[in-house]
């Protein structure tokens, strides 16, 4: 099935199966791969600026130095060493990519920072998402869906944010949105079922919550087979693929068993205990921000405020109209009274099950301390919505061409027959109806995240036009800013001082004396007398300034008293940190 916007007058639907006027196939695949290697630049610019650009971001230096202490240990087959338990709480994957990017840039030379090389990982799997929404969404979303909504998302500074960081979500968030795009492709290949699952053992490798995507991929799969198969043609019915499910169900959790030989001596006790560690933590809570109250667990509906706070409204709003149209539409599907075949309600029921079934399994999640726990819901929201905005346009253009045709139609009343338009005139006529909705589709889908990840310095304070670019107010702000302060005071010539960075315990030193905010900032340490300061520390006399992050006001911990602005590091409206001088 190839569904696109609309192409005819004549068609009901933006997202409809009719066939598009004959291009020559080879025209086509040099057009998809221009527009795959246009979507590579522009989602590899903003992520490779922004991973130069920003400072250490909280739990990277954990990650970065599991993943150093992880590959030595795998390179030389110490699957029984103590060590493996180190940040037991996630999968080791995608800090194993971590660690092979920052061992591969060793080998090499070094040619870049450690920091850079292990945000490597990140960047390469922000920018294979935005690829896969494009290359593989063509078939049940239509060519110009996916690629406008993988631009949105090639631009998203929310996507660009955590491209950038060596965390391990834009991993399994790009195993996830894999695995269910595959399973679109597994309805006429089932053995692309086993590719499927081993993208899903992956992604669970990489980061537990992957394994929400589950209900998703079980649900439509049930709904095609059982529900949308007995409406088709007898001759189209293909068999069920029982013998490729019975494998699918045995290789996802082979890979991941292969994925993680941190878990090979002792598969049960040491999974038992990991899980155990992240019920605890569940049950415990973690202090965090979020519309302006400081909470230990976050209520259900903080997915749903999260997506309007980080993503375009020209997306979420019409994401959500999209799910009623669908939704409606293949209840009259099922009802007998829809004029669309049985592709088309399987396009609108993979998207809808998407999109609802991830926002459902992971509002679950009591704890969300930043937004990239909920980064697997981009994809499909930004699919939904570039689908919604197009019905919306199309019809518009609908009405616009309909009122057109009957003004020409009421002064041609006296025009002969003979000389009535030709339809190459009528076809010149009926462009702009097709052309300027997509324009305008594009201008609205991309526009807002173009603005954003350029106008809003280190990304992370953008948000969206409901909030004015303005993040203290919403959520947590994760980035601390302490870099750019430093550099601040560098260009202000205020050299050789002694700076306090106010941070919670451990946060700056990390896990080893390699690895942590010192390290990677070697080049202003010779400039400044720094170190870290607890923000309950009772006197702070004796610096000359004091950097205090944001996050830190947010969650309970005030500027002290006394204390001085002198300089706001800050993204768009949102303020990172500040620096501080205290009075006497």
């Amino acid at each position: 099935m190839d569904t696109r916007l609309k192409q005819t007058p004549k068609d009901s639907l933006p997202l409809s199966s009719q066939s598009s006027v004959a291009t020559p196939m080879r025209s086509h695949s040099i057009l998809s791969i221009l527009a795959l290697v246009g979507l590579a630049i522009v989602a590899l610019i903003p992520r490779l600026i922004l991973a130069l650009q920003l400072d250490v971001v909280t739990d990277e230096v954990v990650y970065l130095f599991a993943g150093k202490v992880y590959m030595p240990l795998l390179t030389h087959l110490n699957i029984g060493s103590s060590q493996w338990l180190l940040n037991k709480e996630h999968p080791p994957l995608a800090k194993f990519f971590m660690g092979f990017c920052i061992e591969l840039n060793r080998v090499l030379g070094n040619h870049i920072s450690e920091l850079l090389a292990g945000r490597l990982p990140s960047i390469v799997m922000g920018t294979i998402l935005v690829l896969a929404i494009y290359w593989l969404g063509r078939a049940p979303f239509g060519r110009k869906v996916a690629l406008i909504a993988a631009f949105a998302l090639a631009l998203s500074p929310w996507l660009c944010y955590f491209s950038a960081l060596a965390y391990l979500d834009m991993t399994m968030t790009a195993f996830v949105t894999l695995a269910y795009l595959v399973l679109w492709h597994a309805l006429r290949r089932p053995w692309l079922f086993v590719v499927m699952a081993l993208f899903v053992g992956l992604g669970v490798d990489s980061k537990y919550p992957a394994a929400l995507v589950i209900p998703a991929i079980v649900l439509f799969t049930a709904y095609y087979y059982f529900l949308l198969r007995p409406t088709m043609p007898v001759e189209q019915r293909s068999a069920l693929p029982w013998g490729w499910w019975g494998a699918a169900v045995v290789v996802a959790p082979l890979a991941f068993f292969v994925a993680d030989p941190a878990i090979w001596p002792s598969p049960v006790s040491r999974l038992l205990s990991s899980f155990r560690f992240e019920e605890t933590h569940s049950s415990n809570g973690h202090l965090t921000f979020l519309a302006g109250q400081v909470l230990t667990h976050v209520p259900k509906w903080t997915i749903v405020y999260m997506i309007f706070t980080k993503m375009s409204a020209f997306l979420t709003i019409p994401a959500a109209f999209f799910v009623i149209f669908a939704v409606v539409m293949l209840v009259r599907y099922h009802l007998r009274k829809a004029k669309f075949d049985h592709m088309q309600a399987a396009s609108y029921a993979y998207l809808v099950i998407w999109l609802v079934c991830i926002l459902v399994a992971f509002s679950f999640l009591n704890i969300a301390v930043g937004s990239h726990y909920y980064l697997p819901l981009a994809p499909s929201v930004a699919l939904a919505g570039v689908a919604g905005l197009a019905l919306i346009l199309q019809f518009v253009a609908d009405l616009v061409w309909k009122k057109a045709q009957h003004l020409e139609h009421d002064d041609a009343d006296t025009v002969d027959a003979a000389s009535g338009v030709t339809a190459r005139a009528t076809t010149l006529k009926f462009a702009p109806y097709v052309v300027i909705p997509t324009v305008l589709l594009a201008l609205l889908a991309i526009g807002p995240h173009l603005l954003g990840v350029s106008t809003v310095y280190a990304a992370e304070g953008y948000t969206t036009e409901f909030f004015n670019n303005n993040e203290n107010t919403r959520l947590q702000v994760a980035y601390p800013g302490y870099r750019d302060a430093l550099q601040w005071l560098v260009s202000a010539r205020h050299t050789n001082a002694k700076v306090g960075l106010i941070a919670t315990k451990g946060t700056l030193d990390g896990y080893s004396p390699t690895t942590n905010w010192f390290t990677y900032n070697k080049d202003l340490i010779g400039r400044f007398q720094l170190s870290e300061v607890l923000p309950t520390a009772s006197n702070y006399q004796g610096y000359d300034y004091l950097v205090w992050p944001k996050h830190l006001v947010q969650r309970g911990y005030p500027l002290p008293p006394h204390a001085y602005i002198i300089h706001v590091v800050s993204g768009g409206n949102t303020i990172y940190c500040y620096i501080l001088v205290i009075g006497t």
